[in-house]
């Protein structure tokens, strides 16, 4: 047991320069992976199925794609496609300046009344929609999206796409694991744990493994917060009514949340807050900006718009 531990050891001590970059190498290119090949591994996941066949993407939807391009600017040579998901919120992978190109999903409730059927039964988490109740009107309301609410959603996806933001989320992960080895071999050599016993070297690379993980994990969330926000920002200040839709896109998804909450019982309780708001998973990480931060941040765009001289 000792000689293997032994070899291993020596081997890591000979190689950690190596193996750092390709560990660095593989956790950016992991993370990026999808986005390389959006098609057809993002549809394989998120594709709406109604009948046995894929649902076809109609020429209103076509054209209301179309026009959020032209509203943003996106350039004639960058390339995108687009399917139905049955997701509540659009979805997008890739980069549109690839030749692979980006997809963006649109979802189905964005059909209109030809998805959104009463008479057909729902299960949402296990549990059968019951479309006369409160909450399961409550819930269509919320699906149905204005028009500027529909290109705002979508707009929010191709500003995504557009400015490589998935790219930047994936440094966190090599940078942290870089500078977590950095640190811990510099602290290691100012400690003189190299002339020590192994057992106080393993304690003190757990140590620095669990502090990396918390300076990951901090900066992830933090850089997503900044980014959702961007993002918001972005897409909102192409025109007043982008900013309009984005707030109404908000609430709609707040609404849509708090019949999902009334509809899944108690299940629905841990898994949406009585404002909306989705319940953290993890006690010491909020992975992404509230919704009614968006919404309000949104909100006070538009009422700058609305009277700017009391901004």
């Amino acid at each position: 047991m000792a000689r293997p531990l032994w070899w291993a050891t020596a081997f890591v001590q000979r190689h950690r320069t190596a193996l750092l970059v390709s560990s660095c190498t593989g956790l950016f290119g992991a993370q990026v992976s999808y986005h390389l090949i959006p098609d057809p591994v993002v549809q394989w996941f998120y594709q709406y199925w109604p009948q046995g066949q894929p649902a076809p993407v109609s020429s209103e939807l076509q054209s209301l794609f179309q026009e959020v391009l032209q509203d943003i600017g996106v350039p004639s040579g960058h390339r995108y496609q687009t399917f139905i998901t049955f997701t509540f919120q659009p979805v997008s992978a890739g980069f549109p300046r690839l030749p692979a190109g980006a997809v963006v999903g649109i979802p189905a409730s964005f059909l209109g009344s030809s998805v959104i059927n009463t008479e057909h039964p729902v299960v949402i988490h296990g549990q059968t929609v019951d479309w006369q109740s409160p909450p399961g009107t409550r819930l269509i309301n919320a699906l149905s999206l204005s028009h500027d609410a529909q290109k705002f959603a979508l707009a929010r996806e191709v500003v995504y796409l557009e400015s490589s933001t998935a790219a930047l989320q994936a440094l966190p992960a090599p940078v942290c694991l870089a500078g977590t080895w950095a640190l811990s071999v510099s602290a290691k050599h100012a400690l003189g744990l190299y002339g020590g016993p192994m057992n106080l070297r393993a304690a003190f690379n757990l140590v620095a493994a669990v502090a990396g993980f918390v300076a990951y994990a901090f900066c992830t969330d933090s850089l997503t917060f900044a980014l959702e926000g961007w993002l918001d920002r972005r897409t909102a200040s192409v025109s007043a009514s982008y900013t309009q839709g984005g707030v109404e896109f908000y609430e709609k998804v707040l609404s849509g949340n708090l019949a999902l909450r009334g509809l899944l019982g108690r299940q629905g309780e841990k898994l949406y807050t009585p404002s909306g708001n989705i319940v953290p998973r993890h006690w010491f990480r909020i992975k992404h900006l509230p919704y009614t931060t968006r919404r309000d941040s949104l909100l006070q765009m538009w009422r700058v718009a609305l009277n700017p001289g009391h901004s």
